[in-house]
């Protein structure tokens, strides 16, 4: 099955794409704007899978169905490649990896 994000960021997107692609899960992406949160949450509704990836131009969220009303995962679209490794991670149900100085490299 097939992640959804809704991304404001081209170049955002690109990194969380190629994140996915390294862990071998399916992600669709549409540009749109909008608050990242609230993008999340509407992917979230979409996806078959129960979970959502919204962007804007400053940070990135991951956004479960079933508590929507919080972000699983968060981090700035500089980050974006490491975040779409750990949501991708948590799209196919296996533990996040941990990076050096933090959970998206940050030291």
């Amino acid at each position: 099955m097939t992640v959804i994000a809704l991304l404001a960021d081209e170049g955002a997107a690109a990194d969380v794409r190629a994140g996915f692609e390294e862990e071998g899960v399916p992600l669709a992406v549409d540009l749109v704007s909008g608050d990242a949160f609230e993008l999340a949450r509407e992917a979230a509704r979409r996806s078959p899978l129960g979970l959502g990836v919204g962007g804007d131009t400053s940070r990135l969220v991951l956004v479960l169905a079933a508590a929507s009303g919080h972000a699983y995962l968060e981090a700035p679209t500089a980050e974006a490649r490491a975040f779409g490794r750990s949501a991708a991670r948590v799209a196919s149900r296996r533990p996040l990896a941990l990076l050096a100085g933090g959970p998206f490299g940050r030291p």
